[in-house]
C-alpha cells in the first residue's frame, strides 16, 4: 500500500529538523573544544627565496648555474626539519643519498659546457630538482608501509615505475610522506607514524589519502611530490592544503609498484599522479610520468 504524499512529506520535514539539530550540535561541540581546549598551531611562511620558485624554474636557474642544485636540496631539507614537528608529514628521510645526488648535478654543471648542459636537460628534465611521494609506492631497498604495522621493518626489492621514471629525468627523491593505513581514509593517521596536520591549523585533517604529501607541499617542504588518487585521494589533499594535484586519465601512468596491488576494478580507478605547489609544474611531472604514453 503506497504512503499517502502528506504523511511523507510530513516526515521528510521532521527528518530535516532532527537531521538540522544533529549536525548544529556536532558544529557547536566541535568550535567549544577548539576554541577553548586546543590551541591552533601553524607553520610560518617560508623565507628562504629557494623555496619560492617552482621546479620548472629550478631546473632552468640550476642549468644557467645561478643556484645550486646542492643548495636548493639543503634549503628543502632544512624547511622539512622545521616544519615537521609540527605537521609530522615526512615519515623516512632520505637526505645524505639526496646530498650526494645534488653533488654530482653540480660538479656536472660545473664542468660541462652549454652544449652539454642543453642535451642533459633534453634528457632529464627534472635535473637536479628534489621531490617526495607518499608512503604507498615502492623504492627499492626502502621500507614502504602504506601505513600497514605489518610492514613496519618490510624492505622493498623495486621501485615504482612513476618513481623511477621521475629519478631517471634527474629528479632526487628527498622523503617519504605518511598515510592512512591501506591509503583507505580521509585524513593521514597510522598506528605506525601517528596522524598528519594541516600545516595552515594542525587543529584540521590534511585530506586522504595522500594527505602527508599535502600536508608537506603545503608547508613549503618540497615542490613537487607523488601521490595516488581511487576516489579523492589525490584531490581531497590538495583541496585541504592549498596546493595543485592530478588524477590523471586511466592508463596514462604505469600502476607498477603501489602498496596495495590493485586488482579487480581498482585496476581501472586508481591512478598514480602528481601534487605540485606551482600549478605550472604539473605539466612537466603528468609528461615525465606518463612517459610514451605523454607522446600519443
Amino acid at each position: 500500500m503506497p504512503v499517502p504524499y502528506r504523511l511523507r512529506k510530513a516526515f521528510n520535514t521532521w527528518l530535516l529538523f532532527v537531521a538540522s539539530i544533529y549536525f548544529w550540535t556536532l558544529r557547536t561541540a566541535f568550535w567549544l573544544v577548539n576554541r577553548f581546549f586546543r590551541e591552533r598551531k601553524y607553520v610560518t611562511q617560508p623565507s628562504d627565496r629557494l623555496l619560492l620558485i617552482s621546479a620548472t624554474q629550478a631546473v632552468r636557474m640550476i642549468s644557467k648555474r645561478e643556484i645550486s642544485s646542492t643548495a636548493l636540496v639543503e634549503s628543502y631539507i632544512h624547511r622539512i626539519e622545521q616544519v615537521n614537528s609540527t605537521i609530522n608529514a615526512v615519515v623516512v628521510k632520505l637526505f645524505e643519498s639526496a646530498r650526494r645526488q645534488a653533488n654530482e648535478v653540480d660538479s656536472f654543471i660545473a664542468l660541462a659546457d652549454e652544449d652539454d648542459i642543453e642535451k642533459k636537460l633534453a634528457e632529464q628534465p627534472l635535473y637536479g630538482v628534489p621531490f617526495t611521494m607518499k608512503d604507498a609506492l615502492e623504492v627499492e631497498n626502502e621500507i614502504i608501509t602504506c601505513g600497514v604495522y605489518n610492514r613496519k621493518d618490510t624492505k622493498c626489492e623495486r621501485t615504482a615505475e612513476a618513481i623511477r621514471r621521475l629519478q631517471a629525468a634527474g629528479g632526487i627523491l628527498l622523503a617519504i610522506t605518511n598515510v592512512p593505513e591501506v591509503c583507505m581514509w580521509v585524513e593521514a593517521v597510522n598506528t605506525i607514524y601517528g596522524r598528519s596536520s594541516n600545516p595552515y591549523d594542525t587543529r584540521r585533517m590534511t585530506g586522504g589519502s595522500s594527505g602527508g604529501e599535502g600536508a608537506l607541499l603545503g608547508a613549503a617542504g618540497s615542490v613537487v611530490g607523488v601521490g595516488s588518487d581511487i576516489g579523492g585521494s589525490i584531490r581531497m589533499p590538495s583541496f585541504f592544503n592549498g596546493i595543485f594535484g592530478l588524477k590523471p586519465t586511466p592508463g596514462l601512468i604505469p600502476l607498477t609498484g603501489h602498496v596495495p596491488e590493485p586488482t579487480g576494478y581498482k585496476k581501472h580507478m586508481l591512478r598514480i599522479g602528481p601534487m605540485c605547489r606551482f600549478a605550472e609544474d604539473l605539466p612537466l611531472m603528468l609528461r615525465i610520468m606518463a612517459g610514451e604514453n605523454a607522446k600519443a
